[in-house]
């Protein structure tokens, strides 16, 4: 057994025990006194009734769910996985409104989404259903303050899809439970082991072929291959215009090099005691080690400017980015369809995580089966029943098929049993990239609350010319014990950590770019830590352990 599963199979057990020790907690729903207010969605207060004439059964669900057309909205803020003007437009949920006879008036937020989420929740003005990347740690907050329904019986009562998930991973229960004992989200699901990694690092092995180098294998390997590629012009243009290392965001860059030097950017786990990267002595290395990448212009020096995914794609398809940090369909996938007939030698290849100079080497961009982003639903609705009833219907197997695949005829056909990626979506030729195509049909099952299926990253991964999974390489660097789990606080919990975190991780952000780019020195990185320190780190950090070990089952 390899050493992510026997840890996986150690973690089970403790999870397991988590969802005995929370269901044993009941009590109130926390709703803080605040009657709920009917939402403004049309049609009559929710009554339990009988089965609509001409139903069927979906997992248990019977469609349609309503036998006259009932409105309901949900608010979610435009994103990666929008494109048009709502969501409406995609064929999925356009076959979703016929099967359940439920329109949903979507409404979409364009300003960034902390931001709109924050103002949304403070507002008292909310739909029947909220979206968030952060209920793994919203949901505890916003529930124990009335804004949000618990769900735990609502789910008993009307989502027999959803209930026999929980009732199959008794570990989902245990992670999206907050710490009152009450589940306030339904999650997007991760179920295939193989499926949790996410983002990885990616280079241009043609370029590393054509230099003569070897794949990297330490942080050494990876600086003696970014200055191979500045120097001695793989693009073969004659000029000197290749970025070895791109990026949009710093956070990526960190996840591939962080763990090298043992620590992480963000929270970790050494040892049972909960870190903040920045906080730990040992990330003065890290830094010191990005800022000699900038200053040789090994790292792009423009990754503060350019952190779009268009602005990534230029450097990709124009042949001067050498590296970089992404996820298989979306990055590995796409640049590679987008290069077809343009370049005949352009490849890309998945590397190892980078080892260390003290040997520390792990893959941290992995994620739990539940993942903290998912559909919450709002006390002031006025149709628990029927809302509940739609997203489990998200979690059947008709469902899961819409969200993954859109709709059989248009986007899949079903070949021995097997939906299967149409060639206009696998290789459009309307200019868009299959992804992009892909999101016309539908949302995508890794990015809504519903099961995420491995047919689809299967099927992209094989129209994309990639005959094995990248992803694989990654399962012997995954370390659950040093992975911060889906923690959830109480109120008085995120009264503290909230507030400082707020001012903290903008600190470190200027901090820390300020001294990759050379304009702070990172020499004397104390002071960085002391000032952490002042700033309440060390309390933020006790909040943490207090939540991981309630996790842990301690």
């Amino acid at each position: 057994m390899n050493v992510a599963k026997r840890k996986l199979a150690l973690l089970l057990p403790v999870l397991t025990l988590l969802v005995t020790l929370v269901s044993a907690c009941g009590g109130s729903n926390n709703n803080g006194g605040n009657a709920a207010e009917p939402s403004a969605s049309s049609g009559t207060q929710s009554e339990t009734a009988a089965p609509v004439e001409g139903s069927r059964s979906v997992g248990g669900l019977q469609v349609p769910i309503v036998a006259d057309k009932l409105e309901l909205s949900l608010w979610s803020p435009s994103g990666g996985n929008f494109r048009g003007t709502d969501f409406n437009e995609k064929y999925s949920f356009q076959q979703m409104e016929e099967n359940t006879n439920i329109h949903i008036n979507f409404q979409h937020s364009t300003e960034a989404s902390a931001e709109a989420f924050s103002l949304l929740m403070s507002s008292g003005k909310l739909p029947d259903i909220i979206y968030n990347d952060l209920w793994g740690t919203d949901s505890g907050k916003y529930g124990t303050q009335g804004a949000l329904l618990p769900l735990e019986d609502l789910i008993d009562q009307y989502a027999p899809n959803f209930k026999k998930l929980l009732d199959d991973h008794p570990d989902i229960r245990g992670q999206i439970t907050s710490p009152e004992g009450h589940i306030y989200y339904l999650p997007n699901l991760v179920l295939d082991s193989q499926d949790l990694t996410q983002m990885f690092p990616q280079v241009r092995s043609d370029w590393v072929e054509k230099l003569g180098l070897q794949m990297p294998q330490t942080t050494e390997d990876w600086y003696n291959m970014l200055k191979a590629f500045r120097e001695q012009d793989p693009n073969g243009n004659g000029k000197k215009d290749e970025i070895p290392l791109v990026t949009v965001n710093l956070e990526n860059i960190m996840m591939l090099f962080a763990p090298a030097f043992g620590v992480e950017y963000g929270f970790f786990v050494d040892n049972g005691e909960v870190k903040f990267g920045p906080n730990d002595p040992r990330f003065k290395d890290v830094v010191a080690y990005l800022n000699r990448l900038y200053e040789e212009q090994l790292l792009d020096p423009n990754y503060l400017v350019d952190t779009t995914f268009q602005t990534l794609t230029e450097k990709v398809t124009t042949d001067v980015a050498g590296a970089w940090f992404g996820w298989s369909g979306s990055y590995m996938g796409n640049f590679t369809t987008l290069m077809e007939g343009k370049h005949d030698t352009f490849k890309i290849a998945a590397a190892i995580p980078p080892k260390g100079p003290n040997g520390d080497q792990r893959h941290v961009s992995f994620r739990w089966q539940a993942a903290a982003h998912g559909l919450a639903v709002s006390s002031k609705t006025a149709h628990p029943e029927e809302v509940m009833k739609w997203l489990d219907y998200q979690y059947s197997e008709e469902g899961i098929l819409l969200n993954n695949f859109g709709v059989e005829g248009k986007s899949y056909d079903l070949v021995n049993g097997e939906p299967v990626y149409k060639e206009e979506v696998t290789h459009p030729t309307n200019g868009l990239t299959n992804t992009q195509e892909l999101l016309n049909h539908t949302i995508g099952g890794g990015s809504w609350a519903t099961v995420a299926d491995t047919r689809y990253a299967e099927q992209i991964r094989e129209a994309n010319g990639q005959t094995e999974n990248p992803l694989e390489i990654y399962k012997d660097y995954i370390d659950f014990d040093a992975k911060l789990p889906p923690v959830q606080f109480t109120a008085e919990e995120n009264e503290i950590v909230v507030p400082l975190m707020a001012d903290i991780q903008t600190y470190v952000a200027e901090t820390i770019n300020a001294q990759i780019m050379g304009r702070q020195s990172f020499e004397d990185y104390d002071k960085v830590m002391k000032q952490l320190e002042q700033m309440g780190i060390g309390e933020v950090l006790k909040q943490y352990q207090a939540a991981y070990e309630r996790f842990k089952g301690k």
